[in-house]
């Protein structure tokens, strides 16, 4: 499966001696390096070869990343905090909404540094913004859409809960447990003392929470209680339990007819009871002390908000909307013989800035008092509860929560809009205008009645208020909020991160807004194999019928929609009306590094935006998939085109001495990015990057939109780029490394990739393993967490399609392969070819099943594509770009 080549080259599968001697004179300037299993020959460094620098990049490793969410974002977590995306860990519980629920992600890489860019500012009607590149994706309504593609009729996916900044602990309480017994075990758990960085604590914190407020300590010392009333709530809370190290058993029961069915968590432990007694929950009939838990109220804003939402998840009224559309205050009702509890909560709350009234309801019964506590400054300040605090433990608050502050928010945005109307109004009339034309033209322009702008001119009305019934029904979807967007403009220049997750959702949360994990582009549409056949085929009978396949009309139809309107091959231009010709990408600053001698930037800036969205030649497709459920996949691989190219020979010339524009041998280049020519060659190389990206996510839902089908999933990742990364070195210590892979793919643990095989084999979803043994983890590291990005060749392409006259067409040396040895071959498999040279023929290729294998546990195959319509440049084109 793999041998190491030397004390820091580690080779997988089996490799020609000249592939292998390019991995080993790569290795002598490089610090660590690896060669995948579909490797073969390249221009000085073999292709599927991984290098690490010590700070410097080779020019010709190099093909080309994305940005994404400008530092500074707040990311939310699941343990009750946010974090500056750029601090993002993979330690922290990152949330993502997978389109039912609002959970944590798993698995992730923490945050990635993705250089300086030009960022967007998206403001949304809820008052917030978001700062992202413009090709960072964004969950809209209609689906995922680019931050620079947003509109006023597009409304993102929102959660009202974003959490306090998270900020370190450095303290130690010296709990107070007086049995020997429970101290030895808490002891023992690494629980006494507590200590505030202990991982643990979030945890801790909600069943203290939940305990003081629905929850039972028993007064003999040895059982604790949590009552819930739905199931979602209880498998949270028992996993709360178990990260402390307890396991909780379960009673259920109905208390009376018509009521619902109460869960108890109970856990028997006088070590558990004593830790939280010890902390300050009441025990008993829950006697609060006058000042019940001191080092709570020193403990990190983030960790008092987290006590109070799991309190007010059990005690706190339940969000609701008034009919004429504004949220009452939230409520808390208590009663006892004094009012300690009440009062210690309403002190967490001041000291968090929230103005509270507490005040007596009712007549006193004895000596028993009931309290209400209320947050008050209006509408705008449970907003903030909502998004500061929350209700960490009840998911029921939590959906209320979402379709609450839908109706604020609307009620809000038709507020400024009405305030916004008026104060046009005023201005145009004292501008001189006609009060019938501003009356008409203010009215058509902000939408709203010719009345209301009439006596805005004359009236000195005050600042605008919801009208009854007005936008009182929320547009909310379980936990989050669909929030219409107001405005999107630049707004300069940032440094920007994304995060890298292996979830399933690909998302998580950036500000509250539910955004994309960034990464060749594959496509899970919404479609079947029976959508786009006109006989409602499946993959079973595409197998055992191969013909059905290749005669069935629509598909025909479909593979011929995609040849005429995608463009293939070299030198071509895209053609479609929505060409993404006014990209934000040709804006970036990164593009002044490239002189303007004789018009050499305007020129090659002019090529590029006529290319963009274009394919190439060679082995560069668009496929349309099957995968082993039947569900639609649209898969492309090509790059950053003729900018790629010429930046690269660029620099491959300025390395050597050479002017702009001069042809170089290519040649192994090392740019040391503390130089001029360096930083500005990693800046345009991302500039690339960008172009790429937004050339195949073109393409890529350009086909899925001919096909009718909705995107579901995206799965992209580059091979032939430049990352900065943490790596272990050959000494053992962990340092920042120059990673180019060049024809190879990241694959971290969890980390998703797209694989193609051959015009005439299957392609795989693969996912970067999570290993449980030294070994594989080790191979990773190794590896330098990369895996192959395709099948790789086994004979070159004069080999497979012999060498032709270029001008006569004139066969001066025959091929090993025909068209009809690629006719059978696609004949089996049922495949739909349209282009495709002979070079490009199955036979000129591994069988990525075998590649795969040789790349051991390191990574695992998600989904195997079946190939269903492959479309390609034709035969006799010629791309130089080795993009």
């Amino acid at each position: 499966m793999y041998q190491r080549l030397n004390d820091k080259t580690i080779m997988f599968g089996q490799h020609e001696g000249t592939a292998i001697d390019q991995i080993v004179n790569v290795s002598a300037k490089a610090e660590r390096a690896a060669l995948l299993a579909d490797g073969h020959v390249g221009f000085t460094m073999p292709i599927g070869g991984v290098a690490a620098y010590d700070n410097k990049v080779s020019v010709v490793g190099v093909g080309f990343d994305i940005a994404c969410i400008a530092a500074g974002t707040p990311v939310t977590t699941a343990d009750g905090y946010s974090v500056a995306i750029e601090d993002v860990r993979d330690e922290h519980p990152v949330v993502c909404w997978d389109g039912a629920a609002t959970r944590p992600v798993s698995p992730h890489m923490g945050a990635v540094p993705r250089g300086t860019r030009e960022v967007l500012e998206i403001a949304l009607a809820s008052g917030r913004t978001l700062r992202a590149t413009g090709d960072h994706q964004i969950l809209t309504r209609s689906g995922w859409k680019q931050a620079d593609e947003l509109g006023a009729d597009d409304a993102v996916a929102c959660a009202p809960y974003v959490g306090l900044p998270f900020q370190a602990q450095g303290w130690e309480v010296a709990v107070d447990v007086a049995n020997p017994r429970a101290r030895e075990e808490l002891a023992g758990r690494g629980l006494l003392p507590l200590r505030g960085d202990d991982p643990r604590l979030p945890a801790l914190v909600r069943v203290l929470g939940y305990a003081s407020g629905d929850g039972h300590l028993t007064g003999n010392g040895k059982r604790v209680s949590l009552y819930v009333f739905n199931d979602q709530d209880a498998a949270e809370l028992a996993q709360d339990i178990r990260r402390l190290g307890f396991e909780p058993r379960e009673h259920r029961r109905l208390r009376g007819e018509g009521r619902r069915e109460e869960i108890n968590l109970y856990v028997d432990s006088i070590a558990l009871h004593a830790l939280l007694a010890g902390l300050g929950s009441p025990v008993g009939k829950k006697d609060w002390a006058e000042s019940p838990m001191p080092w709570l109220v020193q403990a990190a804003p983030w960790v008092r908000a987290l006590f109070l939402s799991a309190f007010s998840s059990a005690e706190v009224t339940t969000p609701r909307v008034h009919r004429n559309g504004t949220i009452p205050n939230l409520q808390l009702k208590q009663a006892g013989t004094h009012q300690h509890a009440i009062e210690f909560i309403a002190g967490l709350l001041r000291s968090l800035d929230f103005q509270v009234s507490v005040a007596e309801s009712g007549p006193r019964r004895g000596d028993r008092i009931t309290s209400v506590l209320q947050i008050l400054g209006g509408q705008a300040e449970q907003l903030r509860f909502f998004r500061d605090v929350g209700f960490c433990r009840s998911v029921e608050k939590r959906v209320a929560m979402a379709a609450a502050a839908s109706v604020a928010w609307q009620g809000e945005r038709y507020a400024r809009n009405r305030d916004a109307a008026k104060e046009e109004a005023r201005a145009r009339k004292a501008a001189g205008v006609g009060w019938r034309t501003v009356t008409a033209d203010v009215s058509a322009e902000f939408g709203v009645s010719p009345g209301f702008v009439y006596h805005s001119i004359y009236d000195q009305r005050g600042r605008s208020r919801r009208l009854p019934g007005e936008a009182v029904v929320p547009d909310a979807e379980g936990e989050i909020c669909w929030v219409p967007v107001e405005r999107v403009r630049r707004d300069g220049t940032a440094a920007v991160y994304d995060v890298v997750t292996g979830d399933p959702a690909q998302c998580f949360m950036a500000g509250g807004v539910v955004v994309h994990n960034c990464g060749n582009a594959a496509i899970r549409t919404d479609l079947t194999l029976a959508d786009i056949t006109k006989g409602g085929l499946t993959l079973d009978e595409i197998k055992r019928n191969p013909h059905r396949l290749a005669q069935d009309r629509t598909a025909n139809r479909l593979a011929d929609e995609i040849q005429s309107t995608i463009s293939f091959g070299i030198g071509r231009k895209n053609n479609a009306d929505d060409a993404p010709v006014d990209h934000p990408l040709f804006l970036d600053p990164a593009w002044y590094a490239i002189p303007n001698t004789g018009g050499y930037r305007d020129t090659l800036q002019d090529k590029a935006r006529r290319q963009l969205g274009t394919v190439g030649s060679g082995n560069h497709y668009v496929d349309v998939f099957a995968d082993e459920n039947g569900a639609v996949w649209v898969g492309v691989h090509f790059g950053s085109r003729g900018l790629g190219h010429t930046i690269a020979s660029d620099f491959l010339a300025l390395g050597q001495g050479l002017d702009w524009g001069r042809r170089a041998p290519e040649k192994e280049v090392l740019l040391d990015l503390a130089q001029p020519l360096g930083h500005d060659y990693w800046q345009l190389m991302e500039l690339a990057g960008q172009y790429a990206y937004a050339g195949r996510e073109w393409v890529a839902r350009k086909v899925v939109e001919m096909l009718g089908g909705t995107e579901l999933e995206l799965v992209h990742n580059h091979h032939n780029f430049a990352w900065k990364e943490t790596h272990a070195s050959p000494r053992g210590e962990e340092r920042e490394y120059v990673v180019v892979r060049k024809g190879a793919t990241p694959a971290f643990p969890g980390q998703k990739g797209f694989i193609g095989g051959s015009m005439g084999d299957d392609a795989v979803i693969v996912q970067g393993a999570t290993p449980s043994d030294d070994e594989t983890a080790a191979l990773q590291r190794e590896a330098l967490f990369s895996t192959v990005h395709g099948a790789g060749r086994v004979m070159s392409r004069t080999a497979a399609a012999g060498k032709v006259h270029r001008k006569t067409g004139r066969v001066i040396t025959p091929g090993r392969i025909n068209r009809e040895m690629v006719g059978e071959w696609l004949g089996k498999k049922g495949v739909i070819l349209r282009g495709g040279g002979l070079d490009e023929a199955p036979q000129a290729y591994r069988r990525l099943t075998k590649v795969l294998d040789a790349q051991g546990p390191t990574i695992h195959v998600e989904h195997t594509l079946h190939p269903l319509i492959v479309v390609m440049a034709g035969a006799g084109e010629i791309d130089p770009y080795k993009d």
